[in-house]
């Protein structure tokens, strides 16, 4: 089957069901042929489980805890977990962090023992997670306002801090990071609208194992152009950004919406970017790459006013790519994005077939005017004239009729017919906003994980330049007169909802997939996990 469908939910017992799971992630070392295993964070716990199919003792789908691990910090709220790997024992490792503590910890899969903390954040930790290009190479982002770049090889053991991202970036606490599959960039979204470009340095370089690590004051990229509220969650998907901010903070904004975009100019297979662009004033956007940002595709979501909600997305190569976020009605929401390639496709392949019928109509057209011209005032056939040809004897003349001068000046009658067409379609447009309803408010009884300050947004004071300076390493402002098309703004319907039928209805915090995409957990408030599942055997 092409979409997962739910297979069962479950709840934390009784005594933790009022805990909020903030996140959960499969872990991505496991061999093809065993099963998958994810973990979860809730509370000053973490939870190692694997689904369970259907099988001749079991009629149901279920869950199996494997290990549970609980922190003995009695004021931390886990609300980030990330995967590692022992290379020396090929045992897994989790990396888990959250707010009431500055510290994160790394925890062996297998033994349940406590293998080391990270220091050096000044708040709470929002998001870890691992680079695609090495088990050693760990990002956090931190209520600090920045972004930290571990290395945990033993090698590194008394000094693991490699990098700092942070100066001229984030201005408020920092809630979602993603790596590139490279390796060598980092995606940031924060509490003050930003969203971020940063390149990662060389891990490990010279300043390796030091008390001196490598500081990145400037992203290459910045913008507060793309959101007006909190940023909390963003992706990559090869070169192009997926990004979702919340709803509650903005009563401008009536629906919630996750966005598929690209930097203009940003390609990751160049080896020798330009250096990032000085801040400078009045400018929602700045850019190393001599542009701003283009919108692609627009995800229609509702009932995503609570900040620390996040999306998942499946982008296995050979796959079709699925993208599936929650509400707080206990509702998902599936994109199937392959869908949106093949209408592309399919798109241009028919302008192309119009193109080339248009060639073959001017041609045609073009042969019978330098006919008529060839001939003067003579006549020519009904062929001549349909086919180019003058095998036909019966004779039409040709009626050439006189050329119209058009007016200097519209009608009075022509001005009036447009300004009340302006008029309705402006009163269309109003309309349809105030009928236009506001989801529910309705938010977990939960905290979330840091207390936000009311958003700002980050750009300098000052008005926008008209025409703001293009070129490398210069800032860019995406508020001047663009040609962007009208499709890019269209919001797309989930190609499937479902709804987990559930005593309660509960936030959903995080999705997550398996790396095989047989499986997909989402888990959030009440201490609710949810398990949907495709391709199963029958």
């Amino acid at each position: 089957m092409e979409f997962p469908q739910v297979k069962a939910w479950l709840r934390l017992p009784d005594e933790e069901n009022n805990l909020s799971i903030y996140d959960v992630k499969f872990c991505p070392y496991l061999k093809p042929d065993e099963d998958p295993v994810f973990a979860a964070v809730a509370g000053r716990k973490i939870y190692i489980c694997k689904p369970v199919c259907k099988s001749s003792t079991s009629k149901t789908y279920d869950l199996e805890a494997l290990r549970v691990i609980e922190d003995p910090d009695e004021n931390v709220s886990l609300n980030s977990v990330a995967w590692s790997l022992d290379t020396d024992t090929d045992e897994s490792l989790v990396c888990v962090a959250g707010s009431g503590s500055k510290r994160i910890s790394i925890w062996n899969v297998v033994t349940g023992d406590l293998v080391r903390h990270l220091h050096g954040h000044g708040g709470d930790v929002n998001d870890l997670v691992i680079s695609p290009a090495s088990p050693h190479v760990l990002a956090s982002c931190s209520a600090d306002y920045s972004i930290r770049v571990w290395n945990l090889d033993p090698r590194y053991h008394k000094q693991p801090c490699a990098a700092i991202l942070s100066g001229e970036g984030h201005r408020q606490a920092i809630l979602s990071i993603d790596f590139h599959e490279n390796g060598r960039w980092l995606l940031s979204g924060g509490q003050d609208t930003l969203v971020c470009l940063w390149s990662v340095p060389e891990i490990s370089d010279e300043n390796a194992g030091t008390d001196n690590p490598t500081v990145v004051v400037y992203p290459h990229f910045a913008s507060s152009g793309m959101h007006s509220d909190y940023v909390d969650c963003v992706r990559f998907w090869g070169d192009l950004v997926m990004s979702k901010a919340s709803t509650g903070n903005n009563i401008k904004v009536k629906r919630g919406e996750i966005i598929l975009w690209k930097i203009e100019g940003f390609s990751s297979a160049d080896d020798h970017p330009p250096d990032p662009p000085m801040p400078g004033q009045g400018h929602l956007t700045r850019s190393a790459f001599g542009g701003t940002f283009l919108r692609l595709l627009t995800f229609d979501m509702v009932a995503i006013e609570p900040f620390y909600m996040r999306f998942g997305l499946f982008k296995r190569p050979g796959q079709r790519p699925m993208l599936v976020m929650g509400n707080i009605r206990a509702r998902y929401s599936f994109w199937d994005l392959q869908r949106f390639e093949e209408r592309a496709t399919a798109g241009k392949e028919s302008a192309t077939a119009t193109k080339d019928e248009k060639k073959k109509t001017s041609l045609a057209k073009r042969i019978l005017i330098k006919r008529i011209r060839a001939r003067g005032n003579a006549t020519l056939s009904i062929n001549e004239r349909d086919q180019g040809s003058s095998d036909s004897k019966a004779q039409v003349p040709i009626r050439v009729p006189a050329p119209r001068s058009a007016p200097k000046h519209p009608s009075l009658a022509f001005v009036a017919m447009r300004n009340s067409a302006e008029l309705a379609l402006r009163n269309s447009t109003d309309l349809s906003l105030r009928n236009s309803t506001r989801p529910s408010t309705r938010t977990s009884t939960n905290p979330p994980p840091t207390k936000p300050p009311p958003p700002t947004s980050a750009a300098m004071p000052g008005p926008a330049p008209r025409n703001p300076a293009k070129g490398k390493g210069k800032a860019t402002d995406p508020t001047a007169p663009r040609t962007h098309a009208m499709k890019n703004y269209i919001r797309h319907a989930a190609h499937k909802t479902t709804v987990v039928q559930c005593p309660v209805d509960f936030a959903c915090r995080a999705v997550e997939w398996s790396p095989d995409g047989k499986w997909c957990v989402a888990v959030g408030d009440h201490g609710i996990m949810a398990i949907f599942g495709r391709w199963m055997p029958k």
